[in-house]
């Protein structure tokens, strides 16, 4: 596949599709302490189906009979996005898959030597002919097939390219190639879709966060001409997690002019999720954080209310989020006159005197305070 590109003010951007597959309800669900009840699983697929993902990942129906359950109310719902289940590459999980009513399968099956050698005990030919039934059999009762070779990235390539040339002769729909440790390097992945999206298969990246670089080498996978993204709310899942839906969502709307998405829901998204899995987001998370949109600095804050582009790279309000202004030492006149115009006040004098007031307090003042203290000097009736 040739992938053209053009430059912009903001980046490349390409000029292909690049779509995104949410997997909270599968691997989101293998984060330690997540179990989603069928009626949550509902409610967050309804959720990422008004965002906008064009697949949800809603599960591996074999592992117990809620997740099985939350499936199917899934797939009565009627949603916009391609559903999609996980399974062994065994004739009982497809059949289960097929008991659900989704029209995608994700069949997957390790092919590094060591697993097939330590923990199959099998050839690469006995491997290889167990995944072309499994592929065989879903594709004859009609499912769409992904076919992820597990830990693609620590894959021998003689292995990997024989489960291409496997998958292209099959018609796979889609291949999904996972760096399932989190521990390649950026340019190694990027080489490493390259030569598999060479084969003319629609490719999909599925990266963790184990170094830090799952988003990294997801867009190292997208420059190398892959068109899906895996992606979770907050970015969990199993570990440390994989890609963060907000994170990757807002780049593609940002540096690849991909803007279908709704922004406005991702703090919504977060906020859901933490309150379901008792998971809390760091402060300083991007995007979805408590403090993405809290200027401190007098300096930054100065700017900012004149125009919010010098210490924003999109506005709080794309994200349907409010900027805030951090009141402490730090503090500037315009921090102050931030609030103090929200409260109708335009009074230098009450400026000056609450700014002293800040910044000799060892407290941070909330906007409650400041105005509890402008009341006292006559500037609030």
């Amino acid at each position: 596949m040739n992938v053209e590109s053009v430059k912009s003010d903001k980046g490349v951007v390409l000029l292909r599709a690049i779509q995104l597959l949410d997997s909270t309800l599968r691997e989101g669900e293998q984060s330690p302490g997540v179990n989603f009840t069928p009626e949550q699983r509902l409610r967050i697929a309804i959720e990422l189906d008004e965002f906008g993902v064009e697949f949800i990942e809603v599960g591996h129906p074999t592992v117990s009979q809620d997740v099985m359950e939350g499936i199917k109310l899934i797939a009565n719902q009627g949603l916009k996005a391609n559903l999609l289940a996980h399974s062994r590459a065994l004739r009982r999980d497809i059949d289960l898959v097929l008991d659900t009513n989704v029209n995608w399968i994700g069949i997957f099956f390790c092919l590094s030597n060591a697993c097939l050698q330590k923990r199959f005990n099998i050839t690469l030919e006995q491997a290889l002919d167990r995944i072309e039934r499994a592929i065989l059999y879903a594709k004859d009762h009609g499912l769409k097939v992904r076919f992820t070779p597990e830990d693609a990235t620590r894959t021998e390539w003689e292995n990997l390219e024989r489960a291409l040339s496997l998958a292209k002769e099959l018609k796979v729909d889609r291949v999904s190639i996972a760096d399932t440790t989190g521990s390649a390097h950026p340019l190694y992945f990027y080489e490493l879709v390259r030569r598999v999206v060479s084969f003319g298969i629609l490719t999909n990246v599925h990266c963790h966060n184990d170094l830090g670089l799952a988003l990294a080498n997801a867009i190292m996978g997208i420059e190398a001409g892959a068109t899906l993204v895996d992606a979770t709310i907050n970015g969990i899942g199993e570990r440390v997690g994989i890609v963060d839906l907000a994170q990757i969502s807002t780049i593609l709307y940002y540096h690849y002019g991909i803007k279908h998405y709704r922004l406005e829901k991702l703090y919504e998204l977060s906020q859901i999720i933490q309150e379901i899995t008792g998971i809390r987001v760091q402060r300083n998370y991007p995007i979805v954080g408590e403090n993405a949109f809290i200027h401190k600095a007098g300096l930054h804050v100065s700017a900012v209310v004149k125009d919010p582009r010098f210490y924003e790279f999109l506005p709080a309000e794309i994200f349907g989020r409010e900027r805030a202004i951090y009141l402490d030492k730090y503090a500037g006149r315009d921090s102050i006159r931030f609030y103090l115009e929200k409260m109708g006040i335009k009074d230098e004098e009450i400026t000056e005197k609450l700014l002293s007031i800040v910044k000799n307090s060892q407290k941070v003042f909330t906007p409650e305070r400041l105005l509890e203290e402008a009341r006292k000097m006559g500037g609030v009736e």
